[in-house]
This record gives C-alpha cells, structure tokens and sequence, in this order.
C-alpha cells in the first residue's frame, strides 16, 4: 500500500500598507490569527489525491473583522466566518483528527504559525500539542531554484500545469503543490524526499 501524506495550507489575517502592499503586520495590534485550514491526502506513489478534502473556517478573535485587503486576497469574508467559523481550538481539533499518523507537509512551514497561534495568540499549549509539520517548499526550490518568489497557490501555474488556483484560498493552494507533485512525481529529488524506490 502507498504512503499517505497530508499537504495542508493555511490563510491568516492580513492588511496593506497604505501603497496597497502587505503590511506584514508590522504594527503592534495586527496578528496572524489562522482564518483558514485546507488539506487534503495524498498517496505518495502518483501523488493523486485520495478521499475527501479538508476545510475550516477559524473566526479571529483579537481582530475578529476582516480587512478588505485580506478579503480581497482570500476571498474569505466575514459573512463567511460568521456562518461557517469555528474556534481556533475546535479546527485545530477537526485538522489533527483529519490528519491522524499520517505526515503533515505545507509549502513554507505553516505550523510554525499556528503553533505561534496556539502558544503566543491564545495560550492553547494546555489543550493541543505543538504542530510538526515539514517544509515541502525546500524540495521545490530544489527542483527548480527559480521558485524561490512562488507562493504555494501559483506554483502550478509556475510549472504551466492545467490546474490553476485561486491563489491564498487554501484548498486551491493545497491542489497546487498536489499537482506540482505529480508533475515531478519521477523527479529524483521527489524520490528521495518521499524515500520511494
């Protein structure tokens, strides 16, 4: 049987500066609370997506209304959040029972921010376990160093593959590495990473 492993993503609370560009929370009230968790599973033979996907809405507490940039970035709204989210805690619950034994593979290491969520944002460290995920963008950067600028969404449309994402929706960037994967699947960086034969 093939290995499975979860490519995951996740979308955070954003503003721009005043030229439009991301502000990268640079003043002292904006955080990056998760607003979004997206998975799916992938099988590590063909890197084709198996069994159903993962989706969660997380509504933001120390800033709990979305700024247009973010909206306009995500697509997420806060009409959105206020029929669909949960707590950081409950999808952080959904996302480790999806997720079981199996490897957690993100492009950019996005557990370090929502383990900065859980410890730093909402002193959650009594209740869930430190996330260990694996930085699949280091692979890509290997593959083709001229990634360096790609975020997880547009990669595919980088490599010129036939799915093209809604970039910074999260779901559309989990398809993204998933298809990028496939597309190198006998690339011998991708068969040493994933230690296939």
């Amino acid at each position: 049987m093939s290995n499975i492993i979860i490519v995951y993503d996740t979308e955070a609370t954003c503003w721009s500066k005043k030229d439009g560009t991301s502000s990268w929370w640079c003043e002292d009230w904006q955080e990056p609370e998760i607003l979004q968790i997206s998975a799916i599973k992938i099988e590590t033979k063909n890197f084709t997506e198996i069994g159903a996907p993962f989706n969660v809405f997380i509504k933001p507490t120390l800033n709990p209304i979305l700024s247009a940039y973010c909206t306009d970035l995500t697509s997420i709204t806060n009409e959105r959040l206020d029929n669909e989210g949960v707590t950081f805690l409950e999808g952080c619950k959904l996302f480790n029972a999806y997720c079981g034994a199996h490897e957690q593979h993100s492009y950019g290491g996005d557990h370090t921010v929502m383990n900065y969520n859980l410890r730093e944002l909402y002193n959650l460290s009594a209740e869930l376990n430190d996330f260990t995920g694996h930085d699949i963008r280091q692979l890509f950067l290997k593959i083709d160093p001229a990634c360096k600028g790609v975020n997880s969404g547009g990669l595919s449309q980088h490599f010129k593959l036939a799915f093209q994402a809604n970039q910074h929706y999260a779901l559309d960037d989990c398809r993204s590495i998933s298809a990028s994967l496939e597309h190198f699947k006998a690339h011998p960086e991708v068969l040493s990473y994933f230690k296939r034969p």
